[in-house]
C-alpha cells in the first residue's frame, strides 16, 4: 500500500501533485482578487484604515501566491523535461 504524504514537498513532489497544487493555487488567487475588490470598493466608500490595512495585506498575498505558482510552473516544466 501507499503511503499518503502528510504535507506538499516540492522537492518530492510529481507531476500529478504539482498540478493538483497548481489547482489550488489558482483558486486561493481568486479568492484572494475578489476579497482585494471587495475591500477596495469598501475603501472608496468608507475611507477607513481598517480596509487600508487589509488591502495592503491582501496586495500582499497575492504577490506571495503569484511568486509560488511562478516556482511550482518552474518544477513542473522540469519534471517534463
Amino acid at each position: 500500500m501507499k503511503k499518503h504524504k502528510k504535507k506538499f514537498v516540492l522537492a518530492e513532489a510529481t507531476v500529478d501533485d504539482i498540478n493538483k497544487q497548481l489547482k489550488i493555487n489558482m483558486f486561493v488567487i481568486v479568492i484572494l482578487v475578489l476579497m482585494l475588490m471587495l475591500n477596495t470598493a469598501q475603501f472608496t466608500k468608507d475611507y477607513s484604515v481598517l480596509y487600508g490595512a487589509l488591502i495592503a495585506i491582501m496586495a500582499f498575498f497575492l504577490f506571495i501566491m503569484a511568486k509560488s505558482r511562478t516556482l511550482l510552473n518552474m518544477k513542473k516544466q522540469e519534471l517534463t523535461k
